[in-house]
């Protein structure tokens, strides 16, 4: 049984976190679900009495899931849950002072305990996949959509909320530019506005012109690139103008039934765009060529990219260990200047 008053102290926090601190509707969902784990944690026992509840919340977080799966929860999301709760009795302890127990000191111990990580090999869409993907067969105009948005993701690196919002006007392949910007309705995160351009792979292009063709023969340049279709004819529809909640959601379905009918295993949306930073860091020269997929990728800093994205599988690994002293080195004093910058800065983020 959920406390009532626990429940309703949550309610009140999440609206200050949207009104106050303002963070994103998707953020809110997320803390919310988060902050769950607190609310199943103290059970029928208020918050005063956080400190003296066994287990801990850190203890019982690790091993408490909200999915039905078996297992413990993955280390990088017990992070994010414990977080929520050291931000929340925060919150509680500035603006509540009957609660006089849960205090700093016992703050400090709301901190993420030692878990064994569990390896998985890093999951990033390779352009073989995407190019079989390319050359897969479609019997219907779905089926092509998602096969153009799965290549155009890997081209462009998107996330898949901005893709599905990106009107048809966004979208110049003559230039290979795309337009995330939220004043033409493109949802970005953290609504950051960025031109950014897709990788020149001609083979790629071909089906993304074609889809592109297609659509522009038929919608006005306000409609979305992600054509709407019509559930009672099958055909593109210019009527649909809105954007619902679950589109986004359309999308991945839509890549689930297709991949599946083509034999093909299925990537996550999210996974190619790690494949486009993948493919870029793997063939990047210099720094400058680094900084250009950083910026690409709408990242604020280049130790985002790196942190997130550079992680290379075990046979790039394996290559690039084999062939180290081989190559000559850079002499170029400006990308050796730079490449200690970008250094300094991944070092210092790990500190944190």
């Amino acid at each position: 049984m959920i406390n009532r008053s626990n429940w309703k102290l949550c309610r009140e926090y999440l609206v200050y976190r949207e009104e106050v601190e303002q963070i994103s509707k998707s953020s809110l969902r997320q803390e919310d679900g988060r902050i769950q784990f607190l609310l199943e944690w103290a059970g029928a026992e208020t918050f005063e009495k956080a400190p003296q509840i066994r287990p801990t919340f850190p203890e019982y977080v690790t091993k408490a899931r909200q999915d039905g799966q078996s297992g413990l929860l993955a280390r990088a999301y017990v992070d994010k849950v414990i977080w929520t709760a050291h931000h929340f009795f925060k919150w509680v302890i500035t603006r509540h002072k009957v609660y006089g127990k849960v205090n700093q000191v016992w703050l400090d111990t709301l901190k993420t305990p030692r878990m064994t990580v569990e390896y998985k090999e890093h999951e990033a869409v390779t352009l073989e996949e995407v190019r079989a993907m390319a050359q897969a067969e479609v019997t219907t105009l779905r089926e092509k959509r998602v096969q153009a948005a799965a290549v155009f993701w890997f081209l462009s690196g998107i996330r898949i909320g901005a893709f599905v919002t990106l009107p048809v006007l966004a979208v110049d392949l003559d230039n290979l530019t795309v337009k995330q910007w939220p004043k033409l309705g493109v949802h970005t995160k953290f609504g950051k506005h960025a031109t950014t351009y897709l990788l020149d792979i001609p083979d790629l292009l071909e089906v993304v012109k074609d889809w592109d063709k297609r659509i522009k023969t038929v919608l006005p340049d306000n409609n979305f690139w992600f054509a709407p279709i019509s559930p009672d004819t099958g055909g593109l529809d210019p009527k649909i103008t809105g954007v619902g909640r679950c589109r986004d959601a359309g999308a991945r379905q839509d890549l689930v039934n297709w991949l599946k009918a083509v034999d093909l295993p299925y990537h996550s949306p999210h996974k190619f765009r790690h494949g486009h930073a993948v493919y870029g860091i793997k063939n990047a020269k210099d720094i400058t060529a680094l900084k250009a997929i950083s910026q690409n990728l709408m990242h604020s800093d280049l130790s985002i990219t790196d942190g997130v994205y550079g992680v290379l599988s075990g046979t790039d690994v394996k290559s690039q260990i084999a062939n180290l002293g081989k190559n000559a080195p850079s002499e170029n004093l400006d990308d050796i200047s730079e490449m200690k910058k970008m250094m300094s800065r991944i070092l210092a983020s790990l500190e944190k």
